[in-house]
């Protein structure tokens, strides 16, 4: 009995201490600039675009001819999928709203961050790259957000296209100011691989303390419940097979690059959702982070071995 009171006690406790640090984090001073340069595009008369071309040079590759600018602001598509973001995203001030909170949370744990700058593109549905942050621009390309059954991706993959959502654009913008923190590092082995895909989720989940973890996976419900529900034996797998310090790409092929599930070679693949590794990744940093409570800003240095060993990782049975 005194066991259960001290656990509530702790568990109240925590969430108190949470709430107060989210109040702290929505004080926080934080202006947010937005650009619209896919209404301004489609907005602007033909005949000014040359006048937009010299305000905003850097949308406007030299390369594209004056000519060409005015077909694609004339294309019935393009019109057709300028319509299909206002439908979606209407003035974007849900959105911007959206992003505002996550710089709130970024400048919390990192003081010397700097807002970027908002862009909205089209960028013909480019959605490898649909949200890049580039230090002072934080680019969107809000035709990579409509839906993922919606017509314009009819010829994209399936796995691909349940992405496609504008439910997942605040999760990329986490994952991309995430990636900014901490570098993309020679990934060696298949556990660095995890570590540090765990440790890019684990930022982006402060970041958005509020939106659940199968949504920062961009897992189904049911997959994700598939993933809580085998943790044990996905681990037990990585460990019979010796993939932990696997240097072959397949490896991460298999279990970190998007896929429509992960490549265990089993009957059950069809079960899993793919990029099973990330979420093998996150549960170990996250052991990680209960046990040694660093500040968040440090969690970039530690290197994979000390992260593993220190987090004496045990899966959920």
């Amino acid at each position: 009995m005194k066991i259960k009171l001290f656990l509530l006690f702790v568990s109240l406790f925590a969430l108190a201490s949470c709430d107060r640090t989210e109040r702290e984090i929505a004080q926080i001073p934080m202006e947010v600039k937005l650009l619209r340069m896919d209404s301004i595009f489609f907005h602007t008369p033909t005949k000014e675009l040359p006048l937009v071309k010299a305000k905003y040079p850097l949308f406007f590759p030299d390369n594209t001819s004056d000519e060409e600018w005015a077909e694609k602001q004339a294309d019935s598509l393009q019109k057709e999928l300028f319509t299909e973001i206002t439908k979606t995203f209407g003035d974007f001030s849900q959105q911007k709203k959206a992003i505002k909170n996550i710089y709130q949370h970024v400048k919390y744990y990192f003081p010397h961050f700097t807002p970027a700058k908002i862009v909205t593109l089209t960028s013909d549905v480019d959605y490898p790259s649909r949200v890049i942050y580039a230090d002072s621009l934080l680019l969107i390309g809000l035709d990579n957000y409509l839906g993922a059954k919606h017509p314009f991706y009819v010829d994209i993959e399936g796995y691909i296209a349940q992405e496609l959502d504008q439910k997942y654009l605040p999760t990329d913008v986490a994952l991309s100011l995430a990636r900014a923190i901490i570098p993309l590092q020679r990934n060696t082995t298949f556990l660095d691989a995890m570590i540090y895909e765990g440790k890019l989720l684990y930022l982006a989940q402060q970041f958005l303390p509020k939106t659940p973890e199968e949504d920062l996976l961009k897992y189904t419900s049911e997959k994700y419940e598939w993933a809580v529900e085998n943790e044990a034996q996905i681990w037990r797998y990585f460990i019979d097979k010796q993939l932990l310090y696997s240097t072959e790409k397949k490896v991460q092929n298999r279990f970190i690059d998007l896929a429509p599930f992960s490549k265990f070679y089993l009957d059950l693949d069809n079960q899993s959702p793919g990029s099973i590794g990330k979420f093998i990744g996150l549960s170990i940093v996250k052991q990680y982070m209960q046990k040694h409570p660093i500040p968040l800003s440090q969690l970039g240095t530690i290197p994979t071995e000390e992260l593993f060993k220190d987090a004496n990782y045990k899966p959920k049975k």
